[in-house]
């Protein structure tokens, strides 16, 4: 006597095919993906927020120091560093800014990309787009490269007037 037994469970067949379903729709992309024109960036302006963690949440970007370049290396690098997958949000997380970063082809400004490495939750290099926020990774050395470019970044006169 033989006996074959089968066991067809619906509900992981379905569930793997949901997984499936959604892990298709959700297509993670880097910043570099998303505004492909950053490959033809040829300088930057990067500006360092004088007390981005103060308690002026509504004007601490009023005050900066700015850093401004064409050294093809910084952009070969932050070019570089926009190549991780993004998160797509709806709205802003709930960390300041600790700068932010013109990039600029030829004279004309194309895109800002924001920044922060205060810690774990806040290390962050983001754009908006399509009114979303695009987080990326922060990478460690990208950040160390960043404040040293902050003791070199010097204090436009008339700010905030």
């Amino acid at each position: 006597m033989l006996l074959l037994f089968a066991c067809n469970n619906n509900s992981d067949n379905k569930q793997t095919t949901r997984s499936a379903e959604v892990a298709d729709t959700v297509k993670l992309v880097s910043i570099a993906e998303l505004d492909t024109r950053l490959a033809a960036a040829d300088s930057l302006i990067i500006l360092f927020y004088k007390d981005p963690h103060g308690t002026d949440s509504l004007r601490y970007t009023r005050y900066y120091a700015q850093y401004n370049t064409t050294d093809t290396l910084l952009l070969a690098d932050l070019k570089d560093n926009l190549t991780d997958a993004t998160v797509k949000l709806e709205k802003i997380k709930n960390c300041r800014s600790e700068g932010k970063i013109w990039v600029f082809k030829q004279g004309q400004i194309f895109q800002t990309i924001y920044f922060s490495s205060k810690n774990a939750e806040c290390s962050f290099l983001y754009i908006i787009k399509d009114g979303f926020f695009y987080y990326a990774a922060m990478p460690y050395g990208f950040a160390v490269q960043l404040k040293s470019l902050q003791k070199k970044a010097i204090e436009l006169p008339n700010q905030g007037e």
